[in-house]
This record gives C-alpha cells, structure tokens and sequence, in this order.
C-alpha cells in the first residue's frame, strides 16, 4: 500500500496545529517551554515515515520506531502524544478493510490490542522520557507490563485523555473535535482557527492530562475554568481574528507560569488528521 497520502495529511496537521493560536502551547506565534517550533517541524517529518510504514505489523511498533525516530533527530519528547494518539489510526487505515468508516476499524482494533504492543509502548514511553510520570501501583510505566495495551490504558482512562480515547474507540475526537473542527471552519472559512476552536474546546471540556501530570488535578481544573470566559467570547465570534491579541497575552501568561496544556494539543492534532483525510477523500471517513 501507498501510504505517502496518510503521510502528508499527518504532516498538513502537524504543521496546521502550529500555525494556530493555542495558549499556552508551542506553536509559530511563539515558542514556550524550553522547546522551539521547529522541534516540532522536524518530529513530524521524521515520525511519520515509521507511523505510516506500510510493512508495519502492529500498534506497538508503529508507536516505538515513530518515538525511536524522533529521538534520534530531535533528543527531546515534542511528540509522544501525537504519536500514541496517530498510531492506531495509522494501524486502522493501513491494515483493516478499506470499505469501513475509521471508527468502525478502530472498534475491531483497540480491543485486541496485546501484551506485546503494551511492551512497545512502554519502551517508547521511557525513550521518550516524559515529565511528571510519577509512579502507579498497578503497571507502571518503569517496569514490564503484565497485561495488554488497552488493558494497561484502561488502568490509566481515569486520569488520561490519551488513554480515554483508546478505551472509549476515541469517543472524543469522533464525537466532539471533528465536528467542532467541521463547523467552525465552515463558520469562519479558516482551518487555523478552526484548529483553535478545537483546541478551545477540548480544554473546557477535559482539564489537560499534561498539566495533571505536572501540577495536579486541581490546578488542571483551574487552567479550564480560567480560559473559560476568553474561550467562550472567542467560540460565539463572528470573528475570532476579534480576539488574537487577547489569546496572545493569555499565552504568554500561561507560559511564563510553566502552564502546558500539551495534551489538548494531541487531541488537536489527531483531530487535524481526520479533518486533512476527509479533504483528501473528499467526504467523511
């Protein structure tokens, strides 16, 4: 199989998600967080031979050579989330019939996940070295897993979107992101701020899994009902263009105060890529 046009929508929705505002997040408006726009740039461009590597047999694998190749190139963890987000999706699109809907893929996917793409999974998790991992008393990330990759994400779903969306066949982004992402850009006729919508709404929605991580749950909660009333008045605008400066400053806020919500920014990706297929093919997936 010909997977160079999966390949160019990921990279279009990578690149997308950086042109949009996002507070407190990396992206072209500004860098944050002792990471740079271009790490970016170049995780995604590296990582997506290996996600869409039509030879690729599993979930597991496509997730540890994608991180193995970004830390080769970059040495730093700038995509992680994307790349568990993207890799059953890649899975879904390169090794199951064509003539499903891609959610219906990933309901006959997700469950047979295995042990051995929790061991994967786990590898790349510890190459990628994340921060505020802490530890679980049940299959921590340190240690060999014992139980398959979607049993190992549904110890986590309680306190991680990512896992969330494996165990609920990505409930979120199908339910909620893409049609967020399909009505604010026939709104507002622009793919940059619908990705911000995106984003704007995944946090009002779900306190991000990274700030929880770093800072607690009840900071991640504070973050949410913060942007809230900014968020609110950029979601019910004719023109968001209205309040550019006003996100500007909140993320300037937010990342002076060492706020990331990084997770959001997953989801928007992996919503981003369904969006760039559904143009590519023309129609819903």
């Amino acid at each position: 199989m010909n997977t160079e046009p999966f390949q160019e929508c990921y990279l279009q929705a990578c690149l997308l998600e950086l042109k949009a505002i996002k507070p407190g997040n990396v992206g072209y408006h500004a860098d944050g967080h002792g990471m740079k726009v271009q790490q970016f740039e170049l995780s995604a461009r590296v990582s997506a031979p290996a996600l869409f590597d039509p030879q690729a047999d599993s979930v597991g694998e496509r997730i540890l050579n994608a991180v193995g190749a970004t830390h080769a190139a970059v040495g730093d963890n700038a995509n992680l989330g994307i790349i568990l987000l993207l890799a059953p999706l890649a899975q879904a699109l390169i090794n199951l019939p064509a003539d499903q809907p891609l959610q219906m893929r990933l309901q006959t996917l997700l469950p047979a996940l295995s042990i051995e793409d929790a061991v994967k999974c786990y590898q790349a998790i510890n190459i990628a070295s994340p921060g505020g991992m802490g530890e679980v008393e049940d299959q921590d990330i340190g240690h060999t897993p014992q139980v398959s990759l979607i049993e190992a994400m549904e110890l986590a779903a309680e306190r991680d979107t990512i896992a969330r969306e494996y165990v609920s066949n990505y409930q979120s982004l199908f339910t909620y992101n893409i049609e967020i992402y399909r009505e604010y850009y026939n709104q507002w006729g622009s793919s940059k701020w619908a990705a911000t919508a995106v984003y704007l709404s995944q946090l009002l929605r779900q306190p991000d899994s990274l700030i929880i991580r770093k800072n607690g749950l009840l900071k991640a909660r504070e973050i949410s009902d913060m942007i809230a009333p900014l968020a609110d008045r950029v979601l019910a605008a004719t023109d968001p263009l209205r309040f550019e400066n006003e996100l500007l400053l909140l993320d300037g806020q937010l990342k002076t105060s060492g706020i990331n919500p990084g997770t959001t920014a997953d989801m928007t990706v992996a919503t981003l890529f369904v969006a760039k297929l559904e143009e590519a093919r023309g129609g819903i997936i």
